[in-house]
């Protein structure tokens, strides 16, 4: 982690040195000096920290230098606000601008004399770097198994009887493995080139069938260096690969069947459990008073085999106690790292982190922040890293779209295991295997990255960076300051936050989702750090007009909060990227909720840094429709209450967002009519749209729209069957009619609706027909008065 706390500080340090000079003053000069210094540690930090899980020195020497960058960016943050300039007019700018010179002059001393003592430590901590004789590595990419140095267990695994499978380390020893008893070694095998080990391996297979079996490949590349040594002669010859990566057997040539390994099911997993964990009782059978405990120990395997017989295997030396099989449940973490019986188990689970690039180790410990069995939202854990500044830019992409790249590696490393896919083949939800949870807990505390408050102990020396409070953690107490905290996520409904967060200066992601607050704590506008501040499910009613103060906030979600308007110190937020709220009720219907919004000010058009909108109330204001054609970053916009005569201003803005990819569009009565017709360049990459109102016609631009996937339309109360100028949509998945049609006879033609998954049809009540052809046979419908699910599901639009 100390790899990315550095690179961090650098990118800060660039930033600042951008500036003019009359910005830096006299600190100028140390800064270069640092940024010097900090770039010569970070060619060797790779190698250190790949080499520092068996050496306890070198351990302690990273850790002094992700605690030195850590305080860097602490002070280099504080010199960005307090010296980024102000912008403003008049003899009050004037006066204002005077007294804040005055105190710059100051605050650049205290910098300087910090910088000075960074430094220090800095030269100090490098000079110790020499007596590890660490490599140089300028260009870090992924973590290295080369320098493992423990025996890896599972070879022993291979073992079946002595002629068996022992592993395949390298092509030198898969010669001497397909060499029979009959024909020895040559000789000369450890001194043969690649090529030579090629022809040989070619040769003697050329006139045989065989199978090999290439056991935990982590790199396509590893097949790519031996394949031609495998001549493929017709005769029935296979080659198994094993590994944990989901996505390489499908970047793997001539690939013919990939078969995914499952968790064993819950009486396979019982059976196994018992057969080691009680060895030594008749027939293996649990004793009653234990199998509430066996079976809570259990389900933290989750089915995987590797870790039932490791645990079983423990739990088998302890005596048949309650209070003993306690301590091995709840404090399963503690017994890997310190227990001989699970260190195998705990390096084999984490060989998987150990190889993972550099950029994705620290969002993965990330996880820990999270609640045991909490099913993380995609969405949420993107945005969580994006403004913990842990996804690095790509040119061309966007960074929500560099963090989904990032989860779907994890994924296809089998390291987060999805809970569910949406009907687009995206990740909805996702957990963590509770022992890799475990033991990342374990590393994210090593790491100074995230404390989790259960209880556990915290020294008035270590640094929390981040503190992670669940329904079952206790209140934070009153003396724990906390002063170097940097995000406080809370995942409960009970805690009462009474001592506030004055004590949290620093603080820049704030998560209080259901806390119980009535109101807005006013030190909120105190924390000027803030980029994220979630308060979804709050029964905050307002935000004060104070707001305008945490002018670094880039996400602001009020999700389900009862806040109906927003002030207008809120334009003066422009680092915001994302406004968000909206709530639904099912006040005027049972099955299709209304959705409620937020009244925003006049001005609102300045955020132009806004990407995610949702949703604005309008009313009757003709002038802020024709506003929101201003923000023309944004990505996904909601829009309520429009009145009919808005269409055309809502055209006039739709043409000008050419980047939108989502828009939820609700008039203020369903038999208000919008004229959306108007529209000549609709958004081209528009992917999700939702038109809850009264349509005289299918607007035509709609069948022009190349990457729609979900399309829903409620109250269009339409005259001529829309499956006609919809079926021809090439990536359509998602296609819902709420009321939409008031035809008898819906048809579509064969070949139409290529993609389509989901069909929903609700209160179509003159509907009599439904006529698809044979061919359209792959996607599934729902013809009905009402369904419940879909309203609900397609109310959604995160």
């Amino acid at each position: 982690m100390a790899m990315i706390a550095v690179q961090v500080v650098l990118e800060q340090l660039a930033s600042l040195v951008a500036e003019e000079t009359r910005f830096l003053g006299g600190v100028r000069g140390g800064i270069d000096e640092l940024r010097d210094d900090l770039h010569s540690m970070k060619s060797f930090l790779q190698d250190a920290e790949e080499r520092s899980e068996s050496d306890e020195g070198l351990r302690a020497w990273v850790k002094q230098v992700r605690d030195v960058a850590y305080d860097s960016e602490d002070i280099l943050e504080e010199f960005m606000l307090r010296f980024a300039p102000s912008h403003g007019s008049g003899f009050v700018h004037f006066l204002r601008q005077s007294y804040r010179s005055t105190r710059k002059l100051s605050a650049r001393h205290r910098l300087a004399a910090h910088l000075e003592s960074i430094k220090a430590r800095v030269r100090a901590i490098s000079e110790r770097r020499n007596a590890f004789s660490l490599n140089r590595i300028d260009m870090p990419s992924t973590s290295s198994a080369a320098v493992e140095k423990w025996h890896d267990p599972r070879i022993a695994s291979l073992y079946l009887e002595e002629a068996d499978v022992v592993g395949i380390e390298n092509p030198k020893h898969l010669l001497g493995f397909l060499v029979t008893a009959n024909e020895p070694v040559p000789d000369n095998l450890q001194s043969m080139t690649d090529f030579q080990l090629i022809d040989a391996l070619r040769n003697y297979l050329g006139r045989r069938r065989y199978v090999i079996v290439l056991d935990d490949v982590w790199d396509v590349n590893a097949w790519e260096t031996i394949k031609y040594a495998f001549p493929d002669c017709n005769c029935g010859s296979r080659i198994i690969f094993t590994t944990r990566l989901g996505n390489l057997a499908e970047s793997i040539e001539n690939t013919s069947h990939v078969y995914d390994l499952q968790p064993l099911p819950e009486n396979e997993a019982w059976t196994l459990f018992c057969m080691k964990a009680f060895r030594g009782e008749p027939k293996a059978v649990c004793p009653p008073e234990l199998e509430e405990m066996s079976r809570d120990i259990l389900r933290k395997c989750d089915g995987l085999p590797l870790a039932i017989v490791a645990i079983g295997g423990l739990l088998s030396k302890k005596k048949n106690e309650g209070l003993e099989w306690k301590k091995v449940r709840d404090c399963l973490a503690t017994e890997m790292k310190s227990n001989n019986d699970l260190g195998s188990l705990r390096r084999i689970l984490q060989l998987s982190y150990d190889h993972l690039p550099y950029y994705l180790k620290q969002c993965y410990l990330y996880l820990s922040v999270f609640p045991e069995d909490y099913l993380i939202k995609r969405m949420k854990l993107i945005r969580l890293w994006i403004v913990e500044r842990f996804v690095e830019e790509k040119q061309g992409f966007t960074m929500e779209e560099v963090a989904e790249e990032y989860l779907n590696e994890l994924v296809n490393r089998s390291l987060i295991q999805v809970a569910e896919m949406n009907h687009f083949n995206r990740v909805k939800t996702c957990r963590v295997h509770d022992l890799m949870r475990e033991i990342i807990l374990l590393k994210s505390r090593e790491e100074s990255l995230v404390m989790i408050a259960n209880g556990t102990r915290i020294s008035k020396n270590e640094k929390v960076r981040r503190l992670s409070i669940d329904e079952n953690s206790e209140e934070v107490q009153s003396d724990m300051r906390f002063p170097y905290l940097w995000s406080f996520l809370s995942f409960s409904s009970h805690h009462s936050f009474e001592h506030g967060f004055r004590n949290y200066k620093l603080l820049r992601v704030l998560n209080l989702d259901r806390a119980h607050f009535y109101s807005f704590p006013p030190e909120l506008v105190e924390l000027i750090h803030l980029r994220y501040l979630s308060l979804r499910w709050t029964m905050i009613t307002e935000l004060p007009e104070s707001i305008r103060k945490l002018k670094y906030l880039e996400i602001l979600d009020l999700k389900g909060s009862t806040v109906s308007s927003l002030p207008t110190g809120i334009t003066q937020l422009t680092c915001l990227c994302q406004l968000r709220h909206y709530r639904h009720s099912f006040w005027s219907s049972l099955f299709f909720p209304d959705t409620h919004g937020m009244r925003v000010p006049s001005g609102i058009g300045r955020l132009t840094s806004l990407q995610k909108l949702g949703s604005v109330e309008v009313n009757e204001d003709n002038k802020l429709v024709r506003e929101l054609g201003k923000l023309t970053q944004l990505r996904r916009l909601g829009i309520l209450k429009l009145r009919e005569e808005q269409g055309m201003d809502l055209c006039y803005t739709l043409e000008r967002l050419k980047h939108l990819t989502a828009m939820y569009v609700v008039s203020l009565n369903k038999t208000d009519f919008l004229q959306l017709d108007s529209i000549s360049s609709p958004p081209k990459y528009l992917q999700r749209l939702y038109l809850k109102c009264s349509l005289s016609a299918l607007p035509g631009w709609i069948a022009s729209l190349q990457y729609i996937s979900k399309l829903v339309l409620q109250y269009s109360n339409l005259k001529s069957d829309p499956l006609k100028a919809l079926q021809k949509l090439p990536s359509l998945v998602v296609l819902e009619l709420r009321q939409a049609y008031a035809g008898e006879e819906l048809w579509c033609d064969p070949g139409g609706f290529s993609k389509l998954k989901k069909l929903g049809l609700h209160e179509l009540e003159r509907l009599q027909r439904i006529r698809i052809a044979q061919r359209i046979n792959a996607w599934a419908g729902e013809a009905g008065h009402h369904s419940m699910h879909g309203a609900r599901n397609g109310a959604d639009w995160d």
